[in-house]
């Protein structure tokens, strides 16, 4: 099945991902596509994958935008969606914030790979801020934080890709 992922990083926890889906999905088969990078023409692919980071409950504008310009292009694809989020209450608040009702009847697959909060990445206030949010976090035992990308959650995503 050749597939066309697509996705943004901030800290490199979105592009790891998307190697690791592509691993499974079969690397050969797989087209991988930083968003600032020139995006080739959907209808060369079968199946077709964006994903992004959350910060602060929202998608990477980016790929929103190229949601919303593609979309009748995914319609007629297959095509499924990923997020990297570290604060798992939040990680359906951010699906439907994000993705539009008519984008998720018409996706395959939408999950949540983990993240991997990587404050040494970040810079001025957003390091404060993931500090101050890591350390309330923590204190809070009910607040569950991914700490690690969520490998099952990959590979479950490749498997249903590859059943359509």
């Amino acid at each position: 099945m050749k597939t066309l992922i697509i996705y943004s990083t901030k800290t490199g926890t979105t592009k790891k991902c998307a190697a690791l889906l592509a691993a499974n999905i079969g690397a050969d088969s797989c087209d991988l596509f930083e968003i600032s990078e020139e995006i080739p023409e959907i209808s060369g692919y079968e199946c077709v994958v964006l994903g992004s980071y959350v910060r602060m409950g929202v998608i990477d504008k980016k790929i929103s935008a190229f949601i919303q310009k593609h979309k009748a292009e995914l319609f007629e694809t297959k095509f499924g969606l990923f997020i990297c989020c570290s604060l798992a209450e939040k990680v359906s608040e951010a699906i439907t914030k994000n993705f539009s009702d008519e984008i998720m009847d018409h996706a395959a697959i939408i999950d949540c790979f983990g993240g991997e909060l990587k404050v040494e990445n970040l810079k001025g206030l957003e390091k404060l801020a993931a500090n101050s949010f890591i350390k309330i976090a923590k204190a809070d035992p009910n607040f569950r934080l991914f700490e690690k990308i969520i490998p099952e959650s990959i590979t479950n995503f490749s498997d249903v890709l590859k059943e359509i």
